[in-house]
């Protein structure tokens, strides 16, 4: 399969994204590059909420339903926006704002290079289209989509039944998987590259809208600012590319892809910024709705929010309270907004609390010295990628440019708690404090120093912006003394104004995919299916690619999800025993998994193969996806057998019939 052979499911899924959401962004009254970076958000809210709504209502799971909830929930949005603006004596205008193209194509060219540069990192990391991660929770993810597929059950409350056995289901969330699973209905595309078609479209797209979005809240309407980041976000080796090779950890991607939109959003909601382009409803619903869909994308997503935005809540009721003396107004109020403040750090701490995986499941240790972690924060080098020297650079520039600006230094603040976090994480021995902070993100480095691109961008930016001023004035100064006073004063206002800045944008965007050469050739090798890969080798994947053809639709294959069987149920669409590492699994499973092999000696193991439906077995060795041992020694069987029938063989890789149970 080409590159270019998918073309129509990335256009698919960019509809995907942005239908859904727009139409409740556009009856709100966003526009340009707000409605661009936050109509993702209400995208992954819609469809999350609709999969839990559907399966509570018993209905189907569809694109024609979420199709159908978009459109009444926009229709909702819209008379509402209409009551309230009626009522405020305002009229509602639903024209579309077109800028000025100077003010347009900045932004337009920053977007595009990110997202171009993106794409090609990601085409470059995964190789081909069909390839899929060789990771542990990627057995889990790939078979996910298939099980809603197939079940139609892509609720957050329930979808966790694929794996729970016998036990009720828990809370697990799905909107990932819901969208990955929408895009193939609608496509028809195998789910292992519908799953990197979602992937491409969430880096190359929705992240770079949302830098740009913050960034326009520090730096309001910049164009050089905004287009800087666009370019920007895509130099960073801890964010897009390490949630797609580490885990891999694909609702946690999702989550953080769309943080930065959603931290503007909040912002907006206290006032922070150019917050005055927002009516009320607008300006009111924008965080809840914001917060909503990066909470049920992933619940750690909602804490990172809330922990960037500490900084940002104080600086706003700090000048609440400093514009209300200077005004002469009572102190009434600022003392009942503090008030409110001290009840909503008091729900933040309950939140902190409750909010977190258990102990058990945050064990991730300590990888390095405190010193070290520090150095990867300065560098933006974290979890040991290659220095972003360039980008680091701008980035200490932006922090000193914002040490000048006091309604901005707030953003100096979520910084510091994301660098904070990480250096606890990666490198406090302390375990008490250790777990206090940063338990909420499974005490895990990697998850944490995703999070450092989400502030790094917006500061490189503000850094680009200082020095194209700087090189502005050279340019302008140097042209000056030219003989030729008008012509140079015309050049000077060309070159400084447009040539200038494209010629930065060209440099940051050669300049910072060097270091990333190496992450990625890493991302390629986790994606390889290639005679040693950890969890399905090439010889495993062709007989995989041959069940289709010598399995019923309707057969169950016993397989050990440790070596990669699972995933004949992802990739073949044939139902397994079991489709992840941490499946529950019933009685006869169990028996199946230790015995299946002596069923000519063994009277229990018919009854149980009839019981759970199996008649095929994957037998795939002893190579585990973390190198261990965990027993299924009933489907480690000899060629020659009694009561199986070998079907399919390639290397060490074997399918084969039960025979003995007929």
């Amino acid at each position: 399969m080409s590159w270019y052979s998918i073309l129509p499911y990335i256009l698919a899924c960019l509809g995907l994204l942005f239908i859904p959401g727009g139409l409740i962004a556009f009856a709100l009254g966003l526009r340009n590059l707000t409605f661009a970076a936050v109509t993702p958000i209400f995208t992954v809210a819609v469809v999350a909420g609709t999969a839990v709504a559907v399966q509570v209502a018993g209905i189907g799971w569809s694109p024609q339903v979420v199709a159908a909830v978009s459109v009444l929930l926009a229709a909702c949005a819209f008379g509402i926006a209409f009551l309230t603006n009626r009522a405020r004596g305002k009229a509602a205008t639903w024209r579309v704002e077109l800028p000025g193209a100077r003010r347009y194509a900045f932004p337009a060219i920053g977007f595009l290079g990110g997202a171009v540069s993106i794409g090609i990192q990601l085409r470059d990391a995964f190789g081909r289209p069909d390839n899929f991660s060789q990771t542990f929770d990627n057995i889990f993810h790939l078979n996910a989509v298939r099980y809603i597929l197939d079940t139609g059950n892509a609720s957050s409350l329930t979808m966790s039944s694929m794996t729970s056995g016998d036990a009720p289901p828990f809370f697990y969330p799905a909107a990932w998987h819901d969208l990955a699973s929408l895009l193939i209905e609608i496509t028809g595309a195998p789910v292992n590259v519908g799953v990197n078609v979602l992937n491409i479209c969430v880096a190359a797209v929705v992240w770079p809208l949302g830098c740009m979005l913050l960034t326009r809240t520090l730096a309001g309407p910049n164009p050089y600012a905004i287009g800087a980041a666009g370019i920007l976000s895509a130099g960073f080796g801890a964010f897009p590319l390490l949630l797609l090779d580490f885990g891999v950890l694909y609702p946690n991607f999702l989550s953080v892809s769309m943080l930065p939109a959603a931290l503007a959003c909040v912002a907006v909601f206290f006032g922070i910024g150019d917050s005055s382009r927002f009516r009320g409803l607008t300006r009111y619903s924008l965080a809840p709705l914001a917060a909503a869909g990066v909470a049920i994308a992933h619940p750690n997503g909602l804490m990172s929010l809330i922990a960037l935005s500490g900084p940002l809540i104080l600086s706003s009721y700090v000048w609440f309270c400093i514009k209300r003396r200077r005004a002469g107004l009572p102190a009434r109020m600022s003392i009942l907004l503090g008030t409110g403040l001290l009840g909503l750090l008091a729900v933040v701490a309950v939140m902190w609390k409750f909010i977190r995986p258990p102990a058990e499941a945050a064990s991730w240790p300590t990888v390095q010295t405190v010193g070290q972690a520090v150095g990867e924060v300065v560098t933006n080098s974290g979890m040991k990628h290659p220095a972003a020297w360039v980008i680091s650079a701008l980035m200490i520039a932006g922090l000193v440019f914002l040490l000048r600006k006091p309604t901005k230094v707030w953003f100096i603040g979520s910084f510091f708690i994301a660098a904070v976090l990480f250096v606890v994480v990666s490198a406090e021995n302390n375990k008490v404090l250790r777990n206090a902070l940063t338990g909420v993100w499974y005490n895990d480095s990697y998850r944490l120093a995703a999070l450092m691109p989400v502030v790094a961008v917006p500061l490189a930016a503000l850094g680009a912006v200082w020095l194209c001023r700087k090189l502005q004035m050279l340019w302008t100064s140097i042209q000056a003394t030219s003989s030729l006073k008008r012509v140079a004063w015309t050049q000077a206002r060309w070159s400084g104004g447009v040539v200038l800045p494209l010629a930065l944008m060209s440099v940051l965007s050669v300049v910072q995919s060097i270091p990333l050469q190496s992450s990625i050739a890493v991302t390629l090798s986790h994606y390889t299916a290639g005679p040693d890969a950890p969890l399905v080798s090439a010889d495993e994947l062709k007989v995989i690619n041959e069940i289709d053809a010598l399995v019923p639709k309707d057969a169950t294959i016993a397989v050990n999800p440790w070596n990669g069987g699972a995933l004949a149920f992802a990739l073949a669409d044939r139902k397994t025993t079991s489709k992840h590492t941490l499946t529950t699994y019933t009685s006869d499973e169990l028996l199946l998994n230790d015995s299946l092999r002596d069923v000519e000696k063994n009277p229990a193991v018919c009854p149980a193969a009839r019981s759970t439906g199996v008649q095929y077995v994957l037998d795939f060795g002893t190579q585990e996806v973390h190198g261990g041992n965990h027993g299924f020694q009933g489907l480690l069987i000899p060629d020659s057998a009694p009561g199986f029938e070998l079907l399919a063989k390639d290397g060490a890789a074997k399918l084969f019939k039960l025979t003995a149970c007929n």
